[in-house]
């Protein structure tokens, strides 16, 4: 009997049965929004370089990406249901659980697995966390870094008055640190290093504090899902996990053609600057030997256990949340589709 598989397999071959493989969305959907961590540039071009190739639309979506002002943007967006799927700091979704376990969205796949989390300073250097007493701070409102800061100063013994927090713009706070109206800003650090490249500022200029080193050895930026795609599109979530995958190991493969692929969508970006963006997140953040070794996207539960523990500590949280408050493991892609070659 000739049914619609077999003579789909015997029209396409082998390319028909690896397209057979992959998670099958029912109804080909057009516009899913994605938020993205911050405005568009080199650090999240892969997610380009997935539209330019058609990663996503072979999969049987096409997304559209928006930018936002930070981890924090992104993760309220997918909770209230603006944007379906989001690209955001696992700490931030975190302390975003603990106050709102009804609505929040989770992680399906992880993509970043060390935190750029860092206190950036130019010139004379902040060289330890108690250099920063008496200082002036700059900080952005829904920066994922910034939401860290209260529970970095309690485990370190620093009260709150001892530092002069300035908010900022995230657009402007680069800036305003070059221009020393503040000492130095909390950031993430491949947003900030080849913001003030680009301004002319050499990086053995650039002193950083990440907060890696202060026990803070988390995860960070991820695909997260609503719980409304989670429960009536399950589908779909594994085949945007999927796209995700395969554009991030295709931006590993081919940096330039990623950056090439955002600087289509944003002109104004300087092709060099992102190129070096970009190389260094997939060097430092992504390709990290744990990944090398067990692919994206991998989950130690003692080690988000450890990273939860601090949060809670720091934060002072009644409760310690529990993981599968804010991870879905479910609609992770095969072994083969995570590992970077």
């Amino acid at each position: 009997m000739i049914t619609r598989r077999s003579l789909m397999k015997y029209s396409l071959g082998a390319a028909g049965a690896a397209m057979l493989s992959t998670p099958f969305v029912a109804r080909a959907q057009a516009g899913v929004p994605i938020s993205l961590d911050f405005r568009i540039y080199g650090g999240n071009a892969p997610f380009f370089l997935g539209s330019a190739q058609g990663i996503f639309e072979q999969l049987g979506f096409v997304p559209t990406f928006d930018g936002a002002a930070g981890s924090a943007e992104s993760v309220r967006r997918v909770a209230t249901g603006t944007h379906q799927f989001g690209f955001a700091d696992v700490a931030t979704l975190v302390e975003f659980a603990v106050s709102n376990p009804e609505d929040t969205p989770k992680l399906i796949m992880g993509v970043f697995d060390h935190g750029p989390q860092t206190l950036l300073s130019i010139g004379a250097p902040i060289a330890s966390l108690e250099d920063l007493k008496g200082k002036r701070l700059g900080i952005g409102a829904n920066s994922a870094a910034t939401k860290l800061m209260p529970a970095l100063m309690k485990l370190n013994g620093i009260a709150e008055g001892e530092i002069e927090f300035v908010n900022v713009d995230v657009r402007v706070r680069d800036t305003l640190l070059l221009q020393k109206e503040v000492d130095a800003v909390v950031c993430f650090d491949y947003t900030s290093i080849f913001n003030l490249v680009e301004s002319g500022v050499s990086r053995d200029d650039m002193h950083m504090l990440h907060f890696s080193d202060f026990g803070f050895n988390f995860p960070a930026n991820s695909l997260i899902a609503s719980q409304k795609m989670i429960d009536e599109q399950p589908d779909l979530c594994r085949a945007v996990a999927l796209g995700v995958a395969r554009s991030w190991r295709a931006a590993y493969a081919d940096p330039a053609a990623a950056v090439d692929a955002v600087v289509a969508q944003e002109p104004l970006l300087v092709k060099e600057v992102e190129l070096q963006r970009l190389q260094f997140v997939l060097d430092t953040h992504v390709a990290t030997a744990s990944v090398k070794a067990n692919g994206l996207g991998h989950v130690d539960s003692a080690r988000m256990a450890a990273g939860t523990a601090l949060m809670q500590t720091g934060f002072g949280w009644a409760i310690d949340p529990a993981l599968e408050s804010y991870y879905d493991p479910r609609f992770l892609p095969e072994a083969a589709e995570l590992a970077l070659a």
